[in-house]
């Protein structure tokens, strides 16, 4: 964990930050309804919701299984807000 070394530190009441990350996988077996689903998104221009319930189940299911934030290639943080605190 990388620690910071700073002299003052302060503390905001409230903090939200998009993680955005990528992940390749090559070689991927996945039952055909998986295959269906994520071809589905794709050809739609949807995403598949990870934190909720998901038009596509089954690609849900699969990738929340076989995907995790150590295999990621890149990410990046958007931070969305940020609530001093006394505001």
């Amino acid at each position: 964990m990388y620690r910071f070394k700073l002299k003052t530190m302060v503390t905001i009441k409230d903090l939200t930050v998009k993680v955005t990350y990528r992940v390749g996988l090559s070689e991927a077996e996945m039952p055909e309804k998986v295959h269906q689903q994520l071809l589905e998104s794709s050809e739609n221009g949807d995403e598949i919701e990870m934190g909720g319930i998901s038009k596509y189940p089954d690609a849900y299911e699969w990738l929340s299984e076989n995907i995790h934030e150590r295999d990621c290639m890149d990410w990046e943080a958007e931070i969305e807000e940020v609530s001093e605190n006394g505001i």
